[in-house]
């Protein structure tokens, strides 16, 4: 009885264990402490050695958040749409490591220090694309969200002007700023031009999830942090493609720190989801079997 006293105490108005709230204040701390950490070497870096500290730091926080996601897929395995949505959120991330690591062999191997216009690279980002959207939709249904909620419709119409008034700009803008001198620069203008349209894919449904997630910590959490990150994400897409095309490569290292962000927020909602939502469902399974 005392116990049962005592967790209601360590409660908060919304069910919510106090616990929650203090390893959130610690995960932001750490969270904004690491992104600073990681954008200051490359700000700070000798400049001929920029590029090449980005390679690296693209690398290993791809490497932590697509880690953490397969500890998450291995957990959970593949129960209700939780476990399929963390699924298509590891293969997402695993595509986009390895685009990440082309990079890195195109600059440490084959000596290439500018970014490709097209390249196998873009060819692995497309999918972490189409493995993203899944995770989307698999979200959509777990949280869930009512389509026939007038909240829901402004959102969706209001997301949906913005996001296509945004296509549009960028492949206009696009459009007019990409060099094209012939059929050889067909598929350098058509991969940037599918950057914005793939983003646009992703920003409707992560807004819906940001606007209906329920006040319960152990849930909520992780999934505001990957709507947020790949809203993030999306901008970066934006601008980073736009300099590619216009050939303003001294732009990119700007948007890799946006790039590197994402995946540390990416690494601090799965780390989120594995400690709370994974272990108190292992909890309870071995309860049911004792």
């Amino acid at each position: 009885m005392r116990s049962d006293i005592q967790q209601e105490e360590n409660k908060d108005d919304n069910g919510n264990s106090i616990q929650y709230k203090a390893v959130l204040r610690n995960l932001i701390f750490v969270l904004v402490a690491a992104a600073l950490i990681t954008n200051s070497i490359i700000i700070f870096a000798d400049s001929s050695r920029k590029h090449a500290f980005a390679l690296i730091e693209l690398d290993v926080t791809a490497i932590v958040a697509s880690s953490l996601g397969i500890i998450a897929v291995w957990r959970h395995k593949l129960k209700g749409y939780h476990g399929k949505s963390y699924l298509f959120l590891t293969m997402g991330l695993n595509s986009w490591l390895c685009a990440d690591i082309v990079l890195t062999y195109y600059y440490f191997g084959l000596g290439i220090n500018e970014h490709p216009v097209a390249s196998i690279a873009d060819a692995f980002w497309f999918l972490g694309y189409g493995f993203l959207s899944a995770h989307l939709i698999m979200a959509l249904k777990a949280i869930p969200v009512r389509f026939d909620n007038n909240k829901n419709r402004v959102v969706i119409i209001i997301s949906s002007i913005v996001s296509v008034s945004f296509l549009i700009y960028s492949v206009t803008r696009t459009l007019t700023s990409f060099e094209f001198h012939g059929l050889s620069d067909t598929i350098p203008l058509f991969v940037n031009i599918t950057y914005p349209m793939l983003d646009l894919i992703l920003i409707v449904p992560a807004v819906l999830v940001l606007v209906n997630l329920r006040k319960d910590y152990q849930l909520s959490v992780p999934w505001f942090l990957t709507s947020l990150s790949l809203l993030v994400n999306a901008i970066a897409d934006d601008g980073f493609a736009n300099d590619v095309a216009s050939g303003n490569s001294h732009n990119l290292l700007f948007w890799d720190l946006f790039f590197m962000t994402d995946y540390l927020i990416m690494a601090a909602a799965l780390y989120w989801f594995n400690r709370f939502h994974i272990s108190n469902e292992l909890r309870k399974s071995n309860k049911v079997k004792l």
